[in-house]
Formats: C-alpha cells, structure tokens, sequence
C-alpha cells in the first residue's frame, strides 16, 4: 500500500512539473496563415479576434496565429490589419477538441472603411481527426425529430440500443460508456449510468467518441458520451417550449386502454434565458424544464392491494376489489434545470460556475402486478451537480485551469416511505393465493431500497502550444466518492394484538444489506498533438489509480462474520490451546462481534494502470484522409460489482449463495484498433469507411463455487474471468446542407461475441447445473446490421425532418417444449444465443414552420414518433422466437387470461406531439 503511494506520488511530482496539461476538453483551437493576397508575404501583428466574445490573437513573425479556449459553434472571426480591407468571415466552426483552420489573404485598402464580409466554407472532412466521432450541433438538434438525449445517441454510427433500452456502443457493455458535461465525469460509477439529465435544449454540441479516444479520456471502455452546455452572450435572449400530445395506435389487442386519446397526457414546458448581467462581465445562461409521459403500457385497477380486516375475531388480510380504471404502469415526471454564470474577472481571468439538478418519479412495468398496479413501488430519483471551473489565460498560447466539482445522486425504489406502514401486505395475506402463470389480486411489492453516491472532484488543468506543430497537454484529477446502499425486504411478524406487521431485521441478516463506502480515483495523463501538413499525430500515456478501500475475509472458508462456521470463530478460546473443547461449548463463551472484527478482514489491493494511446492521421490528398488509432481502455468494474454484499453473508443451510461482491477486482481491459477513410465528393458530400476490432479481457462475471467448512454449503463472488472480441465495419455518407436539404446516411455491420454477456449469466447457468462458459457465443446485444438515415428537407421558414432506422434481430436462446400431454418443459441442448429476434424498422418525422411576429419569432411543429406503428418487438417468447404466441399457452391451461399477452415486449406504439416555440 505504502509503496504504491509512493509511486503514485512520484508520477504526480513528473506530470505536475511538467509545464503543459489538460483534461477532458469542452473547447477548440483555431488556427491560420494571414499573408499579402498580392505578394504572398507574411503580415506581422496582424490582429484576429472572434465577433462578440474576448479572445483573439495576433500573427507572429511567420504570418501565423493559434487561438485557443474557443466554446464550440460558429463565430464570425474578424481580421483587422493597418493599410488593409478589413476581412469578416461569418459561421467559422469551431468543435470541440478539433483544429479548425482559417488562412486568409488580405487585400489593400484603397479607401478607408473598406471591408470584406465571407462566408466560411464547411469543412466537409476533418484532417485532424484521428478516431471516429459524431457531433450533433445546437441547430441541428433544434430541428430534429428527437425530445431526449437518449434519442441523439441511437441515431451514431456503432450505437446499439438493447432491449432494455442500454445504449452499447461497439459491442461492449453498456456500462462501458462514460457520461461529461464541460469536461466533468456525471458518470455514476455505482451502475455505470448516466447520473445527471441534460435537456436537449441546453446542449451547445455533443460529441460521441466511439473509437480510440485521447489519453485525457479515462475509466471508459466503449465510448465518451461529452456534452458541452449553452452559455450566455451580449444580449439577452429567451426561449419557451411548449408542447403536449399523446399515443395514437390502433393495437388495442396489446396496449389496452391505447384508444383513450387525451391530447395533454404527454406534456413538456421548457424555458431559457440567457445574457449579460453586468456588460462585458458578467453572463448567465439558465433552464427549466417539467416532463411527463403518462406512458402507454396502462393496467385496470382489478384489486387494491388489500386491507386488515377483523374476520371472526382474527385480523386478517383481505382482497379488495377495484373499480378497472386506467392505471400507468410506465410513466415519468421529470424536473429539472441549469443555471449558469460566466465572470470575467480580468482580460486574463474567468470563472464559470455550473449547476444542474433533476429530479424524476418513474415506474417501470412489472407483469406480474397487471391487475393489481397499486401493489408495485417505483423509483424516485433526485440529483445535483455543481462545477466552478477558474481559468487563467498566461499568453496566447497557454493557460490552465482549476476545477471543482461536487455530485450528488439519490434512487430511492419503495411503495411507502415507512418501514412500518401498515398498508404493507404479504401476497397471502389477500385471503387469495394466485397461482403461477396468474396476476397479482393483492399483497404488496415488499422490497424498500435507498441508495446514494456523492463525489467530490478536483482538477487542475494546464495547455500550451509549445511550438507551431506540438499541442502538449498533461493533467491531474482526484475523485473522491462515497457511496451508501441500503437493501431491505420487508418479512412479517404477529404483533400483540395478533395481527402481522412488516419488521426489519438487522443487517446481519440476509434480508439486509447495508453499507458505506469511499473509494479514491487518481488519474494523470500527457498527450502530444502533433500537427504537420501532411501528418497528424496524436500520442499519449494515462495513469489511473484506484483505492477501493474495502476489505476481503482472512479466511473464505468461513467468510460470515455474523454467523461464522468454525468453532474457533464463534466461540472463545478460553485456554488458548487454539481449539474449542465441549466445556466452551455454551452461549455464555460466544466470541463477539468486536473480538471478530480484530482479526477477520484484510484490507484490498490498491490498482494501479497504465494505458498508451495512439492516434495517426495522413492526408493522402487534399480530399482524403487515412486515419489509425491504438489504444489500451481499462476500467474499474462498477461499485455494485465491488461492494454489495461484499460482507459474504453465507448462511449455514444447504446451499450456493450469492452472487457477492468483490471489491478487490482487477480493472477490465480493452485494446482497440481502428483504421478509417474519410473522403470527400463535393463541397457538400463525403463519405467515411472505417473497420475496428476490440479485444476485451478481465470483463467481471461470477467464479465457480468457492467451499466452506460445511461440504454443502458453497457460495459464489464476482471475478474477472470473462473475455469478448467485437469487430466491425462502418460505412457512413455525409451530405452538408445546401439547395434546401441534407442528409446522413450510415450502415453499420458489427459482430459481438463473448463468453457471457450478463456478470450474473454463469451464476445462474451453474445453478442449472451447466458448465462453465468457455467458447465465444453471440452477446445479448449482437446486432449485425444496423442503417440510420436522417434527412432534412426545408429551409429558414419551414423545414421536414425524417429520422429512419433499421435494425437487425438481436440474439436469443432458444427453448424447446415437449411432452404437452404431461405437461412438463424439457429444456433441450440449444447453444447460447444461436437465435434472433425479428428485424425492427422505424421512422420519426418533424414538421415545422417557422414565423415572424414584430420581432417575435414563432415556430409550430408535429412531431411524430413510430410513424408507422410498427410492432418492432424488442422481447419475445423463447419457445417460439415470437412476441405474440407461446407454446406455454398449450400446455398450462389455467393460465389467467392475457397472461401471455406481454405489451412490454414491444417498443412504444406511434406517438405524436404538437407544439410550439417562442423566442426573442
């Protein structure tokens, strides 16, 4: 521990000595040449500056000038020198992490006050990009078909959707995706999931990095998800957005209650305000949004889920009938909001400050709970994020940056907020017992579960363009998390007056997981970003860290310090001769908890890794681009994986327990390769091809049964045994706007093999009495064929966006059923995964027109989701591969009616919305 401490510290000592750095980026360069366009001679001191904002450069000795800290999204770039026209060129682009180039040739001035207004040309290709990425600006989400960020990332190229809706990205995990916002981790690393929901509205660009991303881009596997917030200007701007609707679907057999239309069952009200508080200062920028979606997956309210009731004199629980109203089984509400400050303190010194915060209730639908909705909990959901991030400019070409940061995340999952409700009900206590294959008639859903994350960041950033071709950055980042869990299912005991009350037991129990835990993560890393005419290097070298100060049993074969298995740890060695004799035998000599505790745990490993990046781009025209990247991706397994139930509460009885946590797993590994071409046709048309293999290792699953002292008891923890490879190819065709549409069209063929696609799949597996897995096997996720298309039609006033997707079946294990007569299933010798599902197409559209009312700008839209209606089933029956039909239904005669009649098995019916924006 000590020696890894001290080499950690060494590398900060290298890293921070070393006068360049920078972490994950939410800013680009913009660089150029400024020369006579008579005599092609350089201009010295020629000053370049972007229109509205406080940066800007002037030309060196050669000519040349480099602008760095540049927001994402157009500028009108000004160049201004004496004796010459003054030049304006409007919608130059800058993007994050990306070098956008500006040359300009200057004309002498004939008359003062001459001046020259050009449009920037797009730049169709990217010499400078070394990986593959997409970016999604502000005005290109603003016409789309789209309402959600979830809905921007299922349109990438290498982007698989699953059928719980997790986003994969290059046949990895979905936990292998990290989420940032203007350079900060909003990745909650308990289940890998995106912490924090930013409102489309409020996004300057999104960038997905789904290839080799930069060594500054850490503890992600798959992809980085970076999204960068709007911010305020000069003038004060403010937008309202407003709209409602509802599902409109003809499929009654599968949505019921889907022909009760109400236009304000699905509703959304947004706002923003941006602009200057003090001028020149001090700018704002901030957001609100309320959400609601009544969903479609509606349930009759047949049963409530019971009352006590006093039969015979003895307090019973009974079944209460309902009156079959509509009941959401899936909807949202969401609130949230941003607010924004950007001060300029000095020409040289600015600090932003960030705050976001949602809060969302949700329920997800449970089958089981069809006829009785009332009796299922569902999840609330609150959380904050706040960044201050100081920078201070040092010269033209460096500065460096301070950056705090602290999260904060709640899921709290219960039907009441008491423990001790009394409305809590056993299913049995319904006075009906359903029988399998039937919905619930009462009782409630007993577990109650809390669980929140805070962390707690600290940067330091530094850049600097050393020369003209070398971009060198290095930073530091510490993280501090803490995270506590809090698992309980309720169990009933008879109080004093004999009626049956839900209690709580202790922690050391089964039925109770608690805990706490403060892992720390380092990070540091160096890149060089070369930059020649015809070479484009980017290289680099990260060093993650990573305490997660937990602790593993001295002794796994007795691993329950709360009901150990051995003697010697149950009872107190009273002559200390190292065994337990029958006259120590008694409940007076237990050993206690204290006494355990000096001896039992052994703290875990600290991990330590170092990851090389590679990224080569080689213009082999001025049309084309050849690009290669390399890259080791490591990434510590989720805290869930690491910590719950990580105490090993093995139990005496006869038995394989767990899965269990193992907070001293090994960090997964991925190496990436990527080679890609990226080609232009026309001055608004280019076409990019690119192939990847990913070789994956350490991927967590559970280890085969570890043995106690009981022969038959045996249990198992998670470990980091699994192993995928994914290759794929990626053929995508750009068409820039211009004569009035634009369009992008790419396909995707990917394979996803490996040995389990779930941690917990060989658990189960083990206890079906199967052998470990061994061979590649297509993942639940293995999509081969995948094509978005988009295409926008309009112009200033009005404009039509259609969104289309297709998507290949995604695998599944299939299931034989014979002997119908005597009614039993026979699980045949099928291989994993060796079937698809069926095929899904869908298309979304928006409509919009735009007016123009004394100032006020108006615009109306129809935005229509699942045009079609197609089923597009994402879940199916295993027997038959079919959503809609099992063989289930021939064999168990007494099912309840609709039971096989799954609604959840499809995605959402045709949705459509109507409104309106403001804006002035």
């Amino acid at each position: 521990m000590a020696k890894k401490l001290l080499q950690s510290f060494i590398l900060v000592l290298i890293f921070t000595c070393i006068p360049f750095s920078l972490f994950a980026q939410s800013t680009g360069k913009l660089v150029g040449l400024i020369t006579d366009a008579e005599t092609d001679e350089p201009l010295i001191g020629a000053n370049i500056y972007l229109d509205g904002t406080s940066l800007g450069a002037a030309t060196g000795l050669d000519g040349s000038y480099v602008i760095l800290r540049i927001p994402p999204g157009k500028y009108s770039v000004i160049i201004e020198f004496l004796g010459y026209k003054k030049i304006t060129y409007t919608d130059v682009e800058v993007l994050t992490d990306l070098t956008t180039r500006l040359d300009v040739e200057m004309q002498a001035e004939l008359m003062e006050g001459e001046e020259i207004v050009v449009v920037a040309e797009k730049k169709v290709i990217r010499k400078d990009l070394t990986s593959v990425e997409a970016r999604v600006q502000a005005e290109d989400i603003n016409r789309m078909a789209v309402t959600e960020i979830s809905d921007l990332l299922s349109m990438q190229a290498g982007v698989v959707k699953d059928g719980g809706g997790a986003i994969h990205i290059r046949g990895g995990r979905s936990s292998e995706v990290s989420f940032m916002v203007n350079g900060i981790s909003i990745t909650d690393d308990f289940y890998r999931t995106q912490s924090l929901q930013i409102e489309n509205e409020s996004i300057q660009e999104l960038q997905v990095i789904s290839g080799t991303f930069n060594a500054e881009y850490g503890n992600a596997m798959s992809g980085i998800v970076n999204i960068v917030t709007k911010t305020g200007g000069k003038e004060i701007k403010a937008n309202l957005d407003v709209w409602s609707g509802d599902y409109l679907s003809s499929r009654k057999e599968i949505f019921w209650n889907i022909d009760d239309i109400n236009p304000f069952a699905n509703y959304n009200l947004q706002g923003t305000i941006s602009g200057s508080i003090v001028p020149e200062k001090v700018t704002f920028f901030a957001s609100a949004r309320r959400w609601y979606d009544d969903g479609y997956l509606y349930a009759p309210l047949a049963y409530y889920p019971g009352k006590w009731e006093d039969i015979g004199g003895e307090v019973q629980g009974v079944r209460v009938e309902g009156d079959s109203s509509a009941v959401s089984m899936n909807y949202r509400d969401r609130w949230s909001g941003q607010f924004t400050v950007s001060w300029n303190i000095l020409s040289e010194l600015e600090l932003n400050v960030d705050f976001f915060g949602n809060t969302e209730k949700r329920k997800n639908y449970n089958h089981y709970y069809r006829w009785n909705p009332n009796g299922y909990r569902g999840d609330e959901e609150y959380g904050y994020t706040s960044i201050a991030k100081l920078t201070h400019t040092l010269n033209n070409t460096t500065f460096h940056e301070l950056t705090l940061s602290y999260r904060y995340n709640q899921l709290d999952s219960k039907l009441y907020d008491s423990l001790t409700d009394s409305r809590y009900l056993q299913s049995s206590d319904s006075a009906f017992i359903t029988p399998g294959n039937s919905f619930s008639v009462g009782g409630t859903d007993l577990g109650w579960f809390e669980r929140n994350s805070q962390s707690q960041i600290f940067k330091y950033d530094l850049t600097s363009q050393v020369t003209k071709r070398h971009q060198v950055k290095t930073g530091l980042e510490l993280k501090l998390d803490k995270v506590f869990y809090n698992d309980i299912n309720l169990e009933f005991e008879e109080n004093d007056f004999g009626v049956r009350v839900p209690v709580v037991r202790d922690k050391t129990k089964l039925s109770h997981t608690e805990l706490t835990r403060e892992p720390i993560k380092f990070a540091a890393y160096i890149q060089d970003k070369i930059e020649f005419e015809s070479l484009i290097v980017n290289v680099g070298l990260r060093y993650d860290y990573f305490d997660p100060n937990g602790k593993i049993p001295s002794d796994f074969r007795d691993p329950n310090i709360y009901a150990p298995l051995r003697l010697i740890n149950k009872y107190n060695d009273l002559n200390g001769d190292g065994e337990i004799g029958f006259d120590e035998l008694n409940d007076n000599n237990l050993k206690s908890l204290d006494a355990r505790e000096a001896y039992w745990w052994k703290n875990t490993k600290v991990k330590t890794q170092l990851s090389p990046r590679l990224g080569v781009a080689y213009p082999i025209s001025a049309d084309g681009v050849i690009h290669f990247s390399y890259g080791i991706f490591q990434q510590i397994p989720q805290y869930s994986q690491l910590y719950v139930g990580d105490e090993l509460k093995v139990s005496s009885g006869t038995g394989t327990y767990g899965p269990y946590g193992n907070p001293d797993l090994e960090p997964q590994v991925t190496t990436m390769y990527e080679l890609g071409l990226q080609q232009k046709f026309t001055d608004n048309l280019s076409v990019d091809l690119t192939g990847y293999y990913r070789d994956i290792r350490n991927w967590v699953t559970t280890a085969s049964p570890l043995k106690t002292v009981l022969p038959s008891v045996t249990y198992v923890r998670y470990t980091n045994r699994d192993f995928a490879n994914v290759r794929g190819i990626t053929l995508a065709l750009h068409r820039f706007f211009a004569n009035h549409y634009a369009f992008n069209l790419d396909y995707t063929f990917q394979i996803a093999e490996g040995t389990n696609s779930d941690p917990n799949q060989e658990f189960f597996a083990l206890q079906g009495g199967a052998a470990p897995t061994r061979i590649l096997t297509p993942l639940d996720w293995d999509q081969r064929h995948t094509v978005n298309g988009n295409l926008f039609v309009g112009g200033d006033d009005w404009g039509l966006d259609i969104i289309g997707r297709y998507q290949s079946g995604q695998p599944y294990t299939p299931s034989s059923s014979t002997a119908v007569q005597s009614g039993q299933n026979v699980q045949g010798s099928i291989p994993k995964n060796s079937r698809y599902k069926p095929i899904q197409f869908n298309v979304d559209t928006n409509f919009f027109k735009n007016f123009d009312v004394s100032g006020v700008a108006l615009q109306f839209y129809i935005k229509i989701f699942n045009l079609l209606d197609n089923d597009n089933p994402n879940g199916i029956f295993s027997d038959t591969g079919l959503p809609d039909f099992s063989l289930q239904e021939l064999i168990i005669t007494d099912a309840a009616p609709t039971w096989f009649i799954h609604p959840e098995y499809y995605s959402p019916p045709r949705k459509i919305i109507v409104g309106t924006k403001i804006s002035l």
